[in-house]
């Protein structure tokens, strides 16, 4: 087993409900530390899901003022995600809304 420490994804949210991070193939993965931040002018709305086995979960919904940010994961938590699994999320307004994942895959 081999355990890598880092940044998992990073970029920005769609408007629509898309992939932010997928787990590879023969490997676990552990989010320790997931974080929105809106950059935009005005007020954003972010939805956050975990899509396991074919199916997203709603895990998270914020509402981010200018210059606001929301932890999903935070450090003393973590989320164990399978070989497959994915993490989605949208935003109201494509690139207003800034996001970072950071955690470990274990292979």
């Amino acid at each position: 087993m081999a355990i890598a420490v880092k940044v998992l994804a990073d970029g920005q949210l769609a408007s629509a409900k898309a992939t932010l991070y997928t787990v590879p193939a023969l490997t676990k993965a552990y989010v320790k530390f997931f974080s929105v931040m809106n950059v935009s002018a005005g007020t954003e709305n972010v939805t956050i899901y975990i899509n396991s086995s074919g199916t997203s979960r709603k895990i998270a919904y914020a509402t981010l003022g200018v210059d606001e940010s929301a932890r999903i994961v935070d450090k003393d938590e973590a989320i164990t995600l399978e070989a497959g699994d994915l993490i989605e999320g949208f935003s109201s307004n494509a690139t207003s809304v800034d996001y970072v994942i950071t955690g470990a895959e274990e292979t």
